[in-house]
């Protein structure tokens, strides 16, 4: 990392209100990924309740990660790699690389992220050393399928009721548990709401449209339900880090109603 990045990084974090930053190598570890800029993923009430939940599971550490402004000629140029933003780790050292997603006209900026990064797109080329790459968010939950080659799994549904689960199957599995295969059909199998694409074949209609899916194990789901909060009252959902470098930097985010 060039000193410019580490300076960039620096006065990003000095800025902000509320961070969590949790000593490396003392658990689990997940990158939170926005696929638009530091600004937009700030103001992105979803993303912030993603970070606050997993840094309040013991034995998990969460950081961010951001696509890089345009004008950051070195990351076109592929002369520097895509780091975490509060230990400015390689996305290639976590465990779980986990991608907050909104907006479908964010998709490109996945695979964008991913190859800076240093990670295989598709998912068929990831090895038990790369980080399991998952996605969530609205409008992974309404159609997850445009990306299923590029996502080891999906969690579709609501954060609050998929991820604790999520994180103590995982925290179950690692370091020496099953490998990367067996992990996903057992997250598959036991999870409602996680969806694994490659244990799954799509039928397609001749216009694109999808005409079925079958499982291609046994015991697994036929149809993958997205996972809905069961009481939204027991959660408070507000903006968790505060940022003068944010949109909207002059309000505070609060959930007020949802759906």
């Amino acid at each position: 990392m060039n000193w410019k990045e580490k300076k960039k990084y620096e006065t990003l974090l000095a800025r902000e209100r509320g961070v969590v930053k949790k000593v490396w190598g003392t658990g689990l570890t997940v990158c939170l990924a926005y696929p638009n800029l530091y600004r937009i993923g700030m103001a992105n009430l979803g993303f912030q309740t993603v970070y606050k939940i997993i840094n309040e599971l013991p034995s998990f550490l969460c950081e961010r990660v951001f696509l890089p402004a345009g004008g950051d000629a070195e990351y076109a140029a592929g002369a520097v790699e895509l780091l975490s933003l509060e230990n400015q780790k390689p996305l290639r050292d976590f465990d779980v690389l986990a991608f907050s997603v909104s907006f479908e006209n964010d998709y490109p900026a996945i695979l964008k992220m991913l190859a800076l990064g240093g990670i295989p797109l598709c998912a068929k080329d990831r090895a038990d050393g790369h980080p399991l790459v998952i996605g969530g968010g609205i409008a992974l939950t309404l159609n997850p399928e445009p990306l299923a080659d590029f996502f080891d799994a999906f969690l579709t549904g609501e954060a609050e009721e998929t991820l604790p689960g999520f994180a103590r199957m995982l925290a179950e599995a690692r370091p020496s548990g099953p490998g990367r295969e067996a992990l996903l059909a057992s997250l598959q199998k036991k999870m409602p709401g996680v969806y694994v694409p490659s244990l799954y074949e799509v039928q397609y209609f001749p216009d694109g449209r999808i005409r079925g899916m079958a499982p291609r194990l046994e015991g697994l789901p036929e149809k993958i339900r997205a996972a809905p909060v069961k009481n939204i009252d027991a959660f408070c959902t507000t903006e968790v880090v505060s940022s003068p470098d944010a949109e909207m930097a002059d309000m505070f985010l609060i959930e007020v109603n949802r759906g």
